[in-house]
């Protein structure tokens, strides 16, 4: 791919509707590009950042055309946005990013079809059609187990855990909705990510291992620097840089990881976009994932990310906020950040706060005797 510069002055479109979004939002204009943002809430934060928005659904063609033909790029904020809508931009202006990742990404055969490629290590599973399969498929697989459709964006309300045979008969319904996986519940100890920054020329640069803390497959808590062993850290990094080999994708992404007790690694999954256990850097580090990754977007020498101080990022849901604005006027060493997303329930993550100190653990040490985020609070609300 030539090497494709944007300018100050330049403008670059950002679709998504994510936290992710107003972020890129914010650090395109620092950079001095203009900046518009596209989504169906004109009420969104980035939407109100941007230099211009326009308001439109994924469906509305002529807004989308139009919106791309202003831009001379365009990124998208999260893994969740359509791939339909990023193939069709892609007909009016450049998105660096592409479209082949992000749809492998949101097809669990197609991601695992990918990682087998790859020959990486990843949780035993199954391709489950009706009910037969379930019942077949589980004694390979063993409990306990999760059943998820194909197809990510469908997984709300969807997946199902099944600890014993007697949990199977639940999956009945569950499977009219289409195509099914199994895969293997894996008992980790650890679980950690790396972030990989992609130039237009395949060059790549990794961001600091970091370590994560995750309840229901979200992100909790995410440290730097990451407690993990040399042969761990080697072979992490070893199969983030062959996936940044394999793809054709410009930007930052993530490899996400488990580490079991008898020291096996397990590949979890990839977010194609900008992830929130990259916040962290903001506060840790010499760069952070935004501005990593739109410098790779405009085509700039990717920075190399050095941790200057030791810092932990643990998300806060809407229910929890009572207790964080306790710790609001007690905390000096707590810098917090609002998303400003709209219309949320309770569960949902509404920020995150970044905490730095000389090293992690008296930093985890002091969240835990906030008591927000102990199991108890968690199971609460």
């Amino acid at each position: 791919m030539a090497n494709t510069v944007l300018y100050p002055g330049d403008t670059i479109g950002v679709v998504g509707s994510s936290a992710n979004a107003a972020m890129l939002v914010t650090t395109a204009r620092k950079m001095g590009l203009r900046v518009g943002a596209y989504g169906a809430d004109e009420t969104s934060e980035a939407l109100q950042l941007a230099d211009f928005k326009a308001v439109g659904s994924a469906k509305d063609r002529d807004k989308l055309q139009h919106f791309a033909e202003s831009c001379a790029a365009i990124v998208y904020d999260s893994d969740r946005v359509s791939t339909d809508v990023i193939k069709f931009l892609a007909q009016f202006t450049r998105i660096p990013q592409g479209s082949d990742m992000l749809e492998m990404m949101q097809d669990r055969l197609l991601e695992r079809a990918f990682f087998e490629q790859l020959n990486v290590n990843i949780a035993p599973y199954a391709t489950i059609i009706n009910l037969d399969d379930v019942y077949q498929s589980v004694n390979s697989i063993g409990y306990p187990c999760v059943l998820k459709p194909i197809q990510k964006e469908w997984s709300h309300g969807r997946e199902l855990v099944i600890k014993t045979q007697t949990d199977i008969a639940k999956a009945a319904g569950l499977l009219d909705w289409g195509t099914y996986i199994l895969e293997s519940q894996v008992a980790y100890d650890r679980e950690y990510s790396i972030l990989v920054a992609r130039d237009q020329d395949g060059n790549q640069q990794a961001f600091p291992i970091t370590e994560v803390q995750s309840v229901d497959d979200r992100p909790i808590r995410t440290w730097v620097p990451a407690q993990v062993d040399d042969a761990v850290a080697g072979e992490i990094h070893r199969v983030a840089s062959e996936v940044a080999k394999n793809v054709s994708y410009v930007g930052i992404f993530e490899v996400s990881f488990y580490l079991t007790s008898s020291g096996a690694i397990y590949v979890k999954k990839i977010v194609p976009a900008p992830s929130e256990t990259g916040y962290v850097f903001e506060a840790a580090a010499t760069i952070d994932e935004f501005s990593e990754h739109l410098r790779a977007i405009a085509g700039l020498p990717l920075a190399e990310p050095q941790i200057l101080t030791p810092a932990v990022t643990a998300s806060f849901t809407a229910g929890q906020l009572s207790a964080m604005r306790t710790q609001w006027q007690l905390k000096a060493n707590w810098h917090f950040n609002f998303y400003h997303l709209r219309h949320q329930q309770d569960n949902e993550t509404m920020g995150h706060i970044a905490v730095q100190g000389p090293s992690v653990k008296p930093i985890l040490d002091q969240l835990d005797d906030t008591g927000i985020w102990s199991e108890k609070s968690d199971n609460a609300e």
